[in-house]
């Protein structure tokens, strides 16, 4: 298998990254826009030492899963790997997927989403000025380069809205010196923030600024985000207070929550609140326990669980999340949690008290192995583990076997419709 050399191949999978998976001469090969059971002529234009990467040149046979995109820049945009397959055959591929990954646990079905598109409450748009020519949208796929585009399919309408807006009104004095433009959206309270990420406010980002409020007065949240680093690093320290206030109010389960800009929150808000439910629900939790919530966030989880337990204390290292945690369950006339700004590890490695249930949500990188075993320390009857990767699921897993945690069921979430991403529930329980 050469660079440039051609082949007729048949397509036996898709891989958690939402290409094909081809063998040519015994060797795998990834095609992106390629389904199971499909037939198609491709060009080899990447080998590696185990694997090569094709384009997509002609399709000979169908798959019945598939479709023709909804999005129209699909074919180029990093953002979805998913917009060719029919949205039942995407849960049918990741249950797929997930079957194949944790082969010796106890698997439910993917809780699928009853709205597939224009579900999330969140946006990063990248800017980019090219020989003077501003460029808006998402990243290209593996790519710096963006893929100008005016709306996103997955992105909430008041979003895509506010985005159009400024698809056409940002011109390149507004763009010098900008980075991206982050837009959160409150579906609740129909609230809307804007934040300028960048080097400098100019005088154009103000007048900009002062027009987004006029054409949609729901904006409540208006700030610019200093940000002169050179990598990917979207938010900066330091911000000013354009309009309005730094936070915006969402419902979780009934619960108000204030939301700072630098808050994490789940992006698809109608599946979040399956997510937690869920969670509740396998947690089995009883009025004399006492919970532990480690990357707490804004208290979503924390304040949920709260009516179920006797005390609940909240763990997250962002600063702005933990003063919103607290100000939440105030908020909600919530006495018995409690929210603490500590790196997790460190505050599991130093707490004394008890703990029945221990919920987790880390980052996509998982949890450590000194954080596991500080866990074990603690010693929780069950631990609730929510993931958005399945890879290091599976890896933290394999850790609390080590430590006596067998696990007792894991159910994948739909988080994320029309992409790759899967988000899961684990329940482990001390042997």
């Amino acid at each position: 298998m050469k660079k440039n050399d051609e082949y007729d191949v048949y397509c036996t999978d898709l891989s958690d990254q939402g290409a094909g998976i081809c063998k040519v001469d015994e060797e795998v090969v990834f095609v992106f826009g390629l389904l199971p059971n499909e037939r198609a002529k491709i060009k080899i234009i990447k080998v590696y030492s185990r694997y090569g990467i094709g384009r997509l040149l002609k399709l000979e046979k169908e798959s019945g899963a598939r479709q023709i995109a909804p999005c129209p820049v699909a074919k180029w945009c990093g953002g979805c790997q998913l917009q060719i397959v029919k949205y039942e055959a995407q849960c049918e591929f990741k249950d797929q997927w997930m079957a194949r990954l944790f082969k010796q646990e106890r698997l439910y079905p993917i809780l699928k989403a009853k709205e597939p598109l224009f579900y999330r409450n969140k946006a990063q748009f990248p800017i980019q000025l090219h020989d003077g020519v501003r460029k808006m949208g998402f990243y290209k796929r593996h790519s710096n380069e963006i893929v100008d585009t005016n709306e996103c399919l997955i992105q909430n309408d008041g979003i895509n809205r506010i985005y159009s807006f400024l698809y056409e009104h940002l011109d390149e004095a507004c763009a010098r010196g900008l980075r991206h433009v982050f837009i959160r959206c409150s579906l609740s309270n129909d609230q809307v923030q804007v934040v300028w990420i960048g080097r400098e406010k100019t005088r154009e980002i103000e007048a900009l600024s002062n027009s987004l409020r006029q054409a949609f007065p729901n904006i409540v949240s208006i700030v610019f985000n200093y940000n002169e680093r050179k990598d990917n690093v979207i938010l900066g320290e330091d911000y000013e207070v354009l309009y309005g206030s730094d936070s915006i109010i969402e419902t979780c389960l009934g619960n108000e929550v204030v939301l700072h800009f630098k808050s994490f929150f789940q992006v698809n808000p109608k599946q979040m609140e399956v997510l937690y439910q869920r969670a509740i629900e396998l947690a089995g939790m009883q009025k004399g326990d006492r919970c532990i919530e480690l990357y707490a966030g804004t208290g979503t989880i924390g304040m949920a669980v709260s009516k179920y337990v006797k005390e609940v204390i909240g763990v997250e290292i962002v600063k702005e999340a933990v003063e919103n945690a607290n100000e939440n369950a105030r908020r909600n006339g919530i006495e018995n949690c409690c929210f603490v700004c500590e790196d997790a590890s460190k505050f599991v490695k130093k707490y004394t008290g008890d703990v029945d249930v221990l919920f987790v949500d880390p980052p996509r990188k998982g949890l450590s192995e000194e954080g596991i075993e500080q866990i074990h320390r603690l010693s929780p009857n069950r631990v609730v583990y929510i993931s958005c990767n399945p890879n290091t699921l599976k890896r933290d897993i394999e850790r609390f076997r080590e430590q006596a945690y067998d696990c007792v069921c894991i159910q994948p979430v739909d988080m994320f419709p029309y992409t790759s991403g899967i988000e899961s529930i684990a329940l482990l329980r001390k042997k």
